[in-house]
């Protein structure tokens, strides 16, 4: 017993002097932050956190941040990684759910996303795999994908814009061979807005997810022409609009989640999708 006691005694002392020997939330004579910072939420202030939980911590030279910093969520699991250079993120940016599971990670530099970028399902799934150009524009294979895990849409963008060659696929990934009636030849719009806030730290990403889903309703009970509202089974708005010759040209499809609020609204201009809004992301 006298030697465990000892030995707690010894690690106990060791970390005491670790942390002498590397001394955190220091400034130099100029006052300028230096070394690695550790900031609580006495200093931050943030609702739901205790005042001795860490919210962030990294390092300081010259008082700007550099390289990895990390945060916190009030469960004190890791909220985000970001890379800093000159005391703005840009590098290596790494997203959680309070889970613990990865959001959403890539490449982030001068305020936009580059590169391999990639966002997942709270259950871990991958969600979307796009590849960015320096421009922060979506530039060669891009995959979307159900929250089962199975493949919804793969496709080829240049500099933003979405060629002929996509490919959808249900839930069960079976091959759409029918498109969507929301018009000929659709072409898709995908605008994808990226934000970082500085003061906040903290990357809000605006993905575009693009979702047909083919319904029961009969569009052969009207005419196929002139303004119509198409409903489901529980009385929900599905297409919304002016219809020529059965294919909607002027208005706007809804999809809805398990909770019955809207999850996806698509914008049908002369017959083709020219907006896609995924709300889940705009939480």
């Amino acid at each position: 017993m006298l030697l465990k006691h000892r030995k707690i005694f010894l690690i106990v002392s060791l970390f005491l002097i670790s942390l002498c020997a590397f001394p955190q939330n220091k400034t130099d004579e100029n006052k300028k932050k230096q070394g690695h910072w550790i900031f609580t939420n006495k200093t931050k202030n943030l609702p739901g956190y205790k005042s001795d939980q860490i919210v962030e911590e990294g390092n300081y030279e010259n008082n700007r941040k550099v390289g990895i910093w990390t945060f916190y969520f009030n469960n004190r699991k890791v909220k985000h990684k970001l890379n800093y250079v000159n005391n703005k993120p840009n590098g290596t940016a790494i997203f959680y759910y309070k889970n613990g599971k990865i959001r959403e990670k890539g490449t982030w530099k001068n305020n936009r996303w580059i590169g391999l970028y990639e966002m997942y399902y709270p259950n871990g799934h991958l969600k979307n795999k796009f590849n960015y150009n320096n421009q922060g524009q979506k530039n060669g294979a891009q995959k979307f994908f159900h929250e089962n895990g199975n493949l919804m849409i793969s496709g080829t963008w240049n500099n933003g814009n979405a060629s002929d060659d996509l490919h959808e696929y249900n839930e069960n990934g079976i091959a759409n061979t029918e498109r969507y009636k929301a018009g000929p030849p659709i072409s898709i719009e995908s605008d994808t807005v990226n934000e970082i806030d500085s003061t906040s730290d903290t990357i809000s990403n605006k993905v575009v997810v693009i979702k047909k889903k083919k319904t029961n309703t009969d569009i052969s009970l009207f005419e196929g022409n002139g303004y119509q509202e198409f409903k489901d089974r529980k009385g929900r708005n599905i297409r919304v609009g002016t219809f020529k010759n059965g294919y909607l040209v002027e208005g706007k499809t809804f999809e809805y989640d398990k909770k019955g609020k809207i999850s996806i609204t698509q914008v049908i201009k002369n017959g083709k999708i020219t907006k896609i809004i995924d709300h889940s992301t705009l939480k």
